[in-house]
């Protein structure tokens, strides 16, 4: 079943006591003309901030798709375990945006993207990031957009991330692994887990974070690009 994006505004309760949404804009385009729904279909629908609806399609118009809600989820497909991927600076801008992709994908509830000592500076696009996050919530069936931010430094990383109740580095150098089993123990506790540059996080850096309350990890012997270990931690972190 297809998944597809509608505004509050345009979700009204009846008279009748029925409910129905309104499908404009992109969504309607590509309900419409590219996957050929029609009067009778059935589809799903988000607002992208926790609600789903099961709906079946009642009206078809050229600018407009109206539709009656059957059924009304809360987080539908969403981890039990809220967490953010920290993600330092990649090139080229397609490795980050891969692991925006498939870190929403696997469920995560946010992203700060930073720079660091050994980072390559680069101009991610929000915008571009925010498409990919929603295309990636469509696919995935979830009903929540990840939050996304930029931050300049790893200082303002610790300073911004504070409220979470676990915190987590990941570097080769760590002498513990982070595995299912070292992970229940705060199975529905909110974390956060930061990946570094391809180069790793510096010593000082290790220090600073340390200092402010976040576990050193290694994800295993295996050395990973950084995308990669990214999309191994969010895969470590979704709970169902």
């Amino acid at each position: 079943m297809e998944q597809f994006i509608f505004d509050d505004r345009n979700f009204s309760l009846m008279q009748n006591g029925k409910s129905i949404l309104v499908i404009e804009g992109d969504e309607h385009f590509h309900l419409s003309r590219v996957l050929r729904v029609g009067i009778g279909d059935r589809i799903l629908a988000t607002n992208g901030k926790g609600a789903t609806c099961l709906c079946v399609v009642t009206v078809m118009e050229k600018s407009r798709s109206v539709c009656e809600v059957l059924e009304k989820y809360d987080r539908l497909n969403c981890s039990v375990r809220s967490f953010r991927i920290g993600l330092a600076f990649l090139k080229p801008v397609s490795k980050m945006e891969m692991a925006v992709e498939k870190c929403t994908e696997l469920g995560a509830s946010g992203f700060v993207l930073f720079n660091t000592e050994r980072s390559e500076r680069t101009n991610p696009r929000l915008d571009r990031l925010q498409a990919i996050i929603k295309s990636a919530v469509k696919q995935s069936l979830q009903s929540r957009f990840p939050d996304l931010s930029i931050a300049e430094d790893l200082e303002k990383v610790v300073a911004g991330n504070v409220s979470f109740e676990e915190k987590i580095v990941l570097h080769e150098k760590a002498e513990e692994i982070l595995d299912p089993g070292s992970l229940l123990p705060f199975v529905s506790k909110s974390v956060i887990a930061l990946v570094g540059p391809e180069g790793g996080f510096s010593e000082n850096e290790i220090a600073l974070l340390k200092g402010n309350g976040y576990r050193s990890y290694s994800l295993g012997k295996a050395r990973l690009r950084s995308e990669t270990a990214a999309m191994k931690v969010a895969s470590l972190l979704a709970a169902y």
